[in-house]
């Protein structure tokens, strides 16, 4: 019966673990340089640990702004602002946990810096 006590209790305590670190975003940390009028991606992989399904969403932060949402995997164009519709889109692939931001025609006002997030984040 102790054994018994001292299993469970290890298994709740590494439940309590996996929920404590949560879902993950990762993006490379380096800068891009993209020229204007140029295609590029911004690449986001995730890590779920819930085992619930995340709605993703890019995020773009200005110098002295507050983030803005661009989209998520569910927006459609008109939902995405004038300024990033029809040249910002996101591809999202299941299998491979991620969810890149993929820019075409890059002009000077999208210098700033993305963030790709699970829900809900900010």
């Amino acid at each position: 019966m102790e054994q018994e006590c001292a299993v469970f209790t290890l298994l709740l305590l590494c439940l309590i673990i996996e929920m404590i670190q949560g879902d993950k975003v990762a993006q490379p940390s380096n800068s891009s340089l993209v020229k204007e009028t140029e295609n590029t991606a911004i690449h986001c992989k995730y890590i779920l640990t819930s085992g619930s399904t995340p709605v993703l969403f890019w995020y773009i932060q200005d110098p002295n702004q507050a983030p803005l949402v661009i989209l998520n995997e569910y927006s459609k164009q008109e939902d995405i602002p004038p300024r990033f519709r029809n040249r910002f889109y996101a591809s999202h692939n299941n299998a491979e946990k991620t969810f890149h931001l993929n820019i075409i025609a890059a002009v000077l006002s999208d210098s700033a810096t993305y963030f790709c997030a699970l829900s809900p984040t900010l």
